[in-house]
This record gives C-alpha cells, sequence and structure tokens, in this order.
C-alpha cells in the first residue's frame, strides 16, 4: 500500500515534468491527441518482443551499475503497461491509467517517457531512461527504478508519429 501511494504522489508531482518539453530529448508540444480511450485500441500492437526485452534489459543495465539485482519480466505487468501507454499516449495525460486503476491490483509503482516525436522507439527508451537515471537518488523516477521491486512490464504505444513508453513495477 505504502508503494502504490508513493507511486501515486509521484504521480501527480511529476505528471507534468514527465511531460517537460524544455529538454530536446522531450516530446513536441503539437497537441492534436484524440480525447477518445477507445483509440487506444489501435496504438496497443505497436510494442515488438525485441523493444519490450530491450526496455527491460536497460533498466536492468542502470540497476546493475549500482550493485542492484535485475528486475524479471512480467507478462503481466507487460500487457497492463502497454494498455497504459495507449490510453496515456492518446489522452496525454500522465499515470492516467495507473491512476484510473490503482495500478489494476497489479503495478506498485510506474514510470512513463511521454509523446516524444522524432525518434524512433529504441532511442526513446534509449534517451529517455538515461534522463529519468541521471537525476540520480532522491528523483522519483530514478528511485522507482532503483527500487526494491522484483518484476518489471514495459508497454510501448506509437500513436501516429508520438512514442509513449510505460514501465510498471511490482
Amino acid at each position: 500500500m505504502r508503494k502504490i501511494a508513493i507511486a501515486l504522489v509521484a504521480a501527480a508531482l511529476l505528471g507534468p515534468a514527465c511531460a517537460a518539453t524544455g529538454s530536446p530529448l522531450g516530446p513536441s508540444t503539437d497537441g492534436n491527441a484524440s480525447s477518445d480511450p477507445n483509440a487506444a485500441i489501435s496504438v496497443m500492437s505497436s510494442s515488438t518482443a525485441a523493444d519490450l526485452a530491450m526496455c527491460a534489459d536497460e533498466t536492468n543495465r542502470y540497476r546493475a551499475s549500482v550493485g542492484l539485482r535485475p528486475l524479471v519480466r512480467s507478462a503481466v505487468l507487460e500487457d497492463f503497461a502497454t494498455h497504459a501507454a495507449a490510453v496515456d499516449g492518446v489522452a496525454h495525460v500522465a499515470h492516467n491509467h495507473f491512476a484510473a486503476t490503482n495500478g489494476a491490483g497489479i503495478a506498485s509503482a510506474e514510470t512513463e517517457i511521454l509523446w516524444w516525436r522524432g525518434f524512433n522507439v529504441r532511442t526513446v527508451i534509449q534517451r529517455g531512461l538515461a534522463q529519468m537515471w541521471q537525476v540520480g537518488p532522491g528523483g522519483e523516477h530514478y528511485d522507482i527504478m532503483a527500487g526494491t521491486f522484483s518484476e518489471i512490464g514495459c508497454g510501448i504505444a506509437v500513436n501516429g508519429a508520438e512514442v509513449t513508453v510505460t514501465q510498471d513495477f511490482r
């Protein structure tokens, strides 16, 4: 319960930070996204097994750099994260699906790389996770990535030219 509360507080505080446009690597400010949550269904198939594995591997590479054990990929978390990436990517609302479902009873924390334009999926994963990790201890994204979780699920949604990557943890 404490982890969920921390994730929800982080989502409330960092929602705007997740979508910050001040970074040259940040998402575009073009705002023509659909507000129809059912439109997310059309972007859910964008996750490939190789991209999902790369997302988890990249997180585990960062964890290993500070002596933390690797997280195990979870198909259940990947399904949840993929749906979250699709819903949040279309709605342009950070952690919308996670907050609305309280992690669906399976996810305890979440990070997101939101609405990046002009990059392929793997570049978004590499650069987005690098930005989260660079903040270091005390940064909400870093603290989630370095948290005491045992499992990870990544989800990827491509909505037109925008890429959203969601990581869910438990």
